[in-house]
């Protein structure tokens, strides 16, 4: 990881923390060893919402922080396409386990000054699709509702012949805390590269 700014480079120094949690891609009977199916070094997302020491003690794995605060980002990784994918030697049910272009989301917290060390990460997750009760709207959310989203269900995040309840691409723009109540952050992300959706999050279910 580095970071660079007015034509310096600036390096952390320790050790990445492993994730508060392992996923599906690290099961042994799924992705054994170099198998595991997404990029590893995250990227993109948005960056960042400052987390006080007392929010940072309000749950999670990890209790006692010392830090005077952190600040926390969201990135993304996915499944990168491969030359082999375009090879007809390979069976196509190898190409369908791991099919490809598909995204997993992840939170990171580091220290607000240089050199930035990364205190904490989580496991991947996946961003929800806009709930629906069969093809109606769900009343649980808020806002105008978009016609379209019901086309973002026609393609979800799999992995091993596993069909997830998200949408096989998203990506996050946003993330701040709210503006009314410093417990809260809102988060917009897009799905499927059609539409988006903004969520309210609080910061004791992200710690």
């Amino acid at each position: 990881r580095e970071m660079k700014t007015v034509g310096n480079v600036t390096e952390n120094r320790e050790d990445i923390p492993l994730p508060s949690f392992f996923n599906i891609d690290a099961h042994q009977d799924w992705f054994p060893g170099s198998d595991a199916p997404f990029k590893e070094k995250p990227h993109g997302g948005a960056c960042c919402v400052s987390f006080s020491k007392d929010e940072l003690n309000l749950g999670g794995t990890r209790q006692n922080h010392d830090e005077s605060n952190l600040l926390v980002g969201i990135g993304h990784t996915k499944v990168t396409w491969k030359p082999w994918y375009g090879k007809d030697n390979v069976p196509q049910e190898q190409k369908d386990r791991v099919p490809h272009t598909h995204y997993v989301t992840l939170f990171y917290a580091f220290d607000p000054y240089p050199p930035f060390e990364i205190r904490a990460r989580s496991g991947y997750f996946c961003l929800g699709h806009v709930p629906m009760i069969g093809d109606k709207f769900s009343s649980t959310e808020g806002g105008k509702f978009n016609p379209h989203s019901i086309l973002t269900h026609n393609r979800n995040l799999t992995q091993n012949f596993e069909n997830f309840d998200c949408p096989q691409m998203s990506f996050v723009n946003s993330f701040i805390e709210k503006a009314d109540d410093s417990s809260k952050t809102a988060i917009g992300y897009g799905l499927n590269d059609c539409t988006g959706r903004l969520v309210e999050v609080d910061k004791k279910d992200i710690v």
